[in-house]
């Protein structure tokens, strides 16, 4: 019998036949390279390219101020509430409120709510 693509013991077996090929030593080759470009230990230039080396400190340093500015400005972001809406918005420019006061039920003569309240929809 054919199993699936996201069958457990497949998976399994793909995950164990990535870490033994040669496709995995030159993935981790790779990431070793720019991880030491990232962290700057790379290769040290040649004699004649030293005067671009001493331009480029320069440009480090720019480049930490640059960081320390950026550290200081993130902000959280609430995602657990409702953004202000554009419906919400035309609202306030007019006077009235945000959202419209909840008169308990809605057109049907059932009680309201705000997300799926009261009856389930789907027959069970």
């Amino acid at each position: 019998m054919a199993k699936s693509l996201r069958s457990k013991v497949k998976n399994a077996a793909r995950r164990k036949r990535r870490t033994q090929t040669h496709y995995a030593v030159a993935g981790a080759e790779r990431v070793q390279r720019i991880s030491d470009k990232l962290l700057g230990k790379g290769k040290e230039k040649a004699d004649g390219d030293a005067a671009e080396g001493e331009e480029g400190e320069a440009v480090n340093e720019e480049q930490v101020d640059g960081d320390a500015t950026m550290e200081e400005a993130p902000k959280k972001i609430s995602t657990s509430a409702p953004r202000d809406s554009r419906r919400e918005s035309w609202r306030l420019s007019k006077g009235m409120s945000a959202r419209p006061k909840s008169r308990g039920q809605n057109s049907l003569g059932q009680s309201s709510g705000r997300r799926n309240a009261g009856r389930p929809k789907r027959r069970r």
